[in-house]
């Protein structure tokens, strides 16, 4: 038979907890492009196609006010009067107005190249790409660069 020593109860019991704590879910907030999807405060839009939104960090270091291009929504490059058309819009859905609350959430957000972020945006469960002005918009800023 093999000699085996006996450990110390307050070990075995130190060992017990440790792999509890492992074994546990955890949540973890990190850059915003590890989340799936996150609730977003609205901060503005402007006409080259990127918005601003306020999203909750866990670090009180880190950047909080993000710039997000809405998915499905056109980037129309200057100051035309479509680019202009489709900030106004963008502003207009996305703001709370008096006694409104706008539920806005950002999902399948994740970091671009440029330094901004893309994510589809949604305002009270209803996809922002799905509204009827933005999508004469973006057939019309389409037709354009033909």
């Amino acid at each position: 038979m093999l000699f085996m020593p006996r450990a110390p109860l307050s070990l075995l019991a130190a060992c017990a907890a440790l792999l509890c704590l492992l074994s546990m879910p955890t949540t973890i907030r990190a850059e915003p492009s590890a989340f799936v999807s996150v609730e977003a405060q609205f901060r503005g839009c402007e006409s080259t196609g990127w918005c601003r939104f306020w999203i909750e960090a866990l670090d009180p270091l880190a950047q909080s006010l993000h710039r997000v291009r809405p998915d499905g929504v056109s980037r129309i490059p200057g100051e035309n009067p479509t680019s202009i058309a489709m900030r106004d819009r963008l502003n207009v859905l996305l703001s709370d107005m008096i006694h409104q609350a706008k539920h806005i959430v950002l999902h399948d957000l994740r970091r671009l190249d440029d330094g901004t972020f893309a994510a589809t945006v949604t305002v009270n469960g209803i996809d922002l790409a799905s509204d009827p002005i933005l999508l004469e918009l973006r057939a019309k800023a389409a037709g354009m660069t033909r």
